[in-house]
Formats: C-alpha cells, sequence, structure tokens
C-alpha cells in the first residue's frame, strides 16, 4: 500500500514537471524579445512581449508597460481599452486612433521594410529599415546603422508599438 502511494505521487510530480518544462518551452519560444545592438552584437535587453503588453528590459510590472498591441490597434499602457488607443495599423499605414482617412496617416510601413514618415514612399520620408530583425537607422541596412535586433515573432502592428515604446516615433 505504502509502495503504491510513493508510485503515484513520483508518477504525479514526473506529469507535473512535464507539463511544466513544456509550458515554459512554449512560452519563452512565443516571446518577443528587442536589444540594443544588431544581430551580431547584442548587449542590453530593451523591451519584451508579454500578454500583447510592452514591458521595458525585464519587467513584468504591469505599472511599466508602455503599450499594449491587440490586433492592428496600438493602445497605451497596459490596460487595451479603446479609450487607450493610440494607432491602428491598416494596409501598411499607420493611422491615428482609429481613424481611416488619408489625411490621419502617420507613417507608413513600405513593402522593403521601410518606415516613412506620413502617407509617403519617397527615399527622403525614411525614418528607418526593418531587414532579417534589425532595425537600421535611415534607409540603409549597413551594419554600422544598426541600432536594435527583434528576436522572436513580431506583426507590423507590433513593430509599430516597438518602434514607439524605443522613442523612434511619436
Amino acid at each position: 500500500m505504502r509502495f503504491r502511494f510513493f508510485a503515484v505521487v513520483k508518477r504525479s510530480t514526473l506529469f507535473l514537471l512535464l507539463f511544466l518544462t513544456f509550458g515554459l518551452a512554449k512560452e519563452s519560444a512565443a516571446q518577443t524579445r528587442v536589444f540594443s545592438g544588431n544581430a551580431h552584437y547584442i548587449t542590453d535587453q530593451v523591451l519584451h512581449f508579454a500578454n500583447n503588453r510592452i514591458f521595458p528590459g525585464y519587467s513584468f510590472d504591469f505599472n511599466e508597460v508602455l503599450y499594449t498591441v491587440i490586433g492592428n490597434e496600438i493602445m497605451l499602457g497596459g490596460s487595451g481599452s479603446e479609450f487607450d488607443l493610440v494607432y491602428t495599423y491598416r494596409e501598411g499605414r499607420i493611422y491615428t486612433g482609429n481613424a481611416m482617412y488619408s489625411g490621419q496617416i502617420v507613417y507608413t510601413l513600405g513593402k522593403n521594410g521601410k518606415v516613412y514618415k506620413g502617407d509617403s514612399n519617397f527615399e527622403l520620408d525614411v525614418l528607418y529599415t526593418v531587414k532579417d530583425a534589425v532595425i537600421y537607422a535611415g534607409s540603409g541596412a549597413f551594419a554600422g546603422d544598426a541600432i536594435y535586433f527583434i528576436e522572436g515573432r513580431y506583426s507590423p502592428a507590433d513593430l509599430f508599438g516597438i518602434l514607439l515604446s524605443l522613442d523612434l516615433i511619436e
């Protein structure tokens, strides 16, 4: 009887450990992190995503959430409320609030990974270039122009949340 009890406890403990291990592995694989530097020389983690929220550095303090990205909507802070909506991503463009008029376009994401100011695709309006998960200053993609590296999956709306959180755009 005593042997059977310990066998059940041992089996339950093993299942619990396997469940936690696979759960944490899945969570860490789905996490997006941003480092200063480029893909070859990364220095400090400056941002990370957790539950659609962008946190600074290594923090998990809900009071420090910079932006929340749900679908194509970017909200200020951690609430995820429509009242905190700052930008909406639609068809390669970022609109203020939930607007849809061309006069309310503040940034454009080109097919070449370039982020333009306003509703533009003119080379002089390029603010940043995102190529192979590296954010470059300006329109070049040279190693010396690399300023941040993104590790993990991200959507275009997530990218704009990252740029906002890094104060690269307003």
